[in-house]
């Protein structure tokens, strides 16, 4: 797995690419600890390249939009695959951010 980040004029997009399985999990938990450090106004997580995501994945992305929310920056998820579309909508992530395929 992996993670890269880049300025946009919509905000900083961290896109993962890979699995997230648990192992990679703590990775990411890294990476987006280094995003946190930047204090950007927004993040957009793109997760076009990730295949599969484990409960511990979703549990260090909702973290990190936790951190987010309480420094009043925005947090939006998008090219997320239908698989993990619908989990992440079964859990009602989608009613916390903004999800979408595109």
């Amino acid at each position: 797995m992996e993670v890269t980040t880049r300025k946009t004029e919509d905000g900083l997009v961290v896109k993962v690419s890979g699995a997230v399985d648990t192992e990679a999990a703590e990775v990411l938990r890294t990476e987006l600890g280094k995003v946190l450090k930047l204090k950007p106004a927004k993040v957009i997580m793109d997760l076009s390249m990730v295949p599969t995501m484990g409960s511990s994945g979703i549990g260090k992305i909702l973290i990190f939009f936790k951190s987010l929310d309480s420094n009043n920056a925005g947090f939006q998820i998008q090219g997320i695959h239908e698989n993990l579309y619908n989990i992440f909508k079964a859990v009602k992530l989608d009613k916390l951010f903004p999800i979408s395929m595109r």
